[in-house]
């Protein structure tokens, strides 16, 4: 199979896709908290050397924060959870050049650590993290400080841990809140769809008993006629048929941001680590729901034959590209499994038809390029 050049920014090296831009630009927002450490080094009395190294150690923490959201999975292989608790443990590196001429200031840094987790974390998990970090933040200014001096991590930590845990609880109501929107469409069309089979078969079935009746008794005196209406009730049901496929093919057309729902669930019970968007971007009605169905097809292509550890999964406004670091298409274009090769090569033909259909063109590639293995499935306008 001939390899694609086509290069996007987001998907070219699968080990360093970005979670999304959106969440990366969101958490650096919260850079701007640095701030209070930075004013407490500048203002010490410690040595200009470890003023230096102070500061130095904030850039550094800026910048590995910065990362952790830009490449959040480290080890693939593990959970959401796994990978927020590693990127605690190396932001804890560079803190630790800031206590010498920081001292307490150290703790400044705190509500990052909550971002991390808070985002990557159910809410329940977030709520524990979010009292861990609270307590070994708080418990040096207990233990070092006078009573008096108690009140200033409360200022200056304290607002920033309370919005972070209220954007996590919006972010969780928002997720609910999509799901109740995602049933009530569905039950609307499934309303829908039984009022028009009701309306279909209920015309057709009183047509069609008319006419079988009407043969009935033409049988004996007018054979020919008889004939033609029973001819009538062939058309008749063959039409109804039709027009049952149809309604009941319109319930069955996927949702892009359920897909999205049910692909993580997928990969996750496969042993396989998902990278999906947060969010669906506005993509025109029938490519949206190609997007869907070739989404479906290639993430159960990867389950069954890929023996793929992460899936990654990228999607703009005209775009759908998927890729996995499975064995890829070779393997089974060299006969390693004969019954997996055919299946996954109906698969493709078949996402290959539907893409056309909608005016789409999609490209298969395997291996990724600069890889040895893995396979790469891109979608966009022809």
């Amino acid at each position: 199979m001939n390899t694609q050049t086509e290069k996007e920014t987001s998907a070219e090296n699968p080990a360093e896709w970005p979670s999304g831009w959106p969440d990366v630009l969101f958490a650096s927002v919260w850079l701007v908290f640095l701030i209070f450490p930075v004013t407490r080094v500048w203002s010490s009395p410690a040595d200009d050397g470890l003023k230096v190294m102070a500061l130095i150690g904030l850039g550094l923490f800026a910048v590995l924060y910065v990362i952790s959201w830009i490449k959040e999975y480290l080890f693939p292989e593990h959970s959401e959870r796994f990978n927020a608790l590693v990127w605690c443990l190396i932001l804890l590196l560079p803190v630790a050049l800031v206590i010498p001429a920081g001292g307490l200031a150290a703790t400044y840094v705190s509500p990052f650590f909550v971002a991390v987790c808070v985002f990557r974390m159910s809410m329940k998990e977030s709520l524990l993290a979010a009292a861990v970090i609270a307590i070994l933040a708080l418990t040096p200014w207990l233990m070092l400080t006078a009573r008096e001096d108690w009140i200033w991590p409360i200022i200056g930590i304290g607002p920033s841990w309370m919005l972070l845990l209220v954007s996590r609880w919006v972010v969780e109501r928002s997720v609910a809140q999509e799901q109740l929107q995602r049933e009530l469409k569905l039950a609307q069309q499934r309303e829908s769809v039984g009022r028009d089979v009701h309306d279909i078969l209920g015309h057709s079935l009183t047509v069609v008993s008319m006419k079988v009746q009407l043969a009935k008794r033409l049988m004996a005196t007018d054979p020919e006629r008889a004939a033609q209406e029973l001819d009538d009730v062939l058309v008749l049901t063959r039409d109804s048929l039709t027009d049952v496929r149809s309604t009941v093919g319109k319930l069955r057309e996927p949702e892009l941001s359920v897909q999205l729902v049910q692909t993580r669930a997928a990969l996750r019970s496969a042993g396989i680590t998902p990278h999906l968007p947060s969010t669906v971007p506005s993509i025109e009605a029938p490519w949206r729901s190609t997007f869907a169905w070739i989404l479906r097809e290639a993430v159960t292509n990867a389950v069954r034959h890929s023996s793929a550890t992460s899936c990654w999964v990228t999607l703009t406004s005209t775009t759908l590209t998927i890729t996995d670091d499975g064995a890829g298409l070779s393997c089974e274009r060299d006969g390693a499994d004969a019954a997996a090769s055919s299946m996954s090569g109906n698969g493709l033909r078949g996402m290959r038809e539907r893409a056309e259909k909608a005016g789409l063109k999609l490209t298969a590639t395997s291996p990724v390029e600069g890889k040895d293995q893995g396979t790469r499935i891109v979608v966009e306008p022809a």
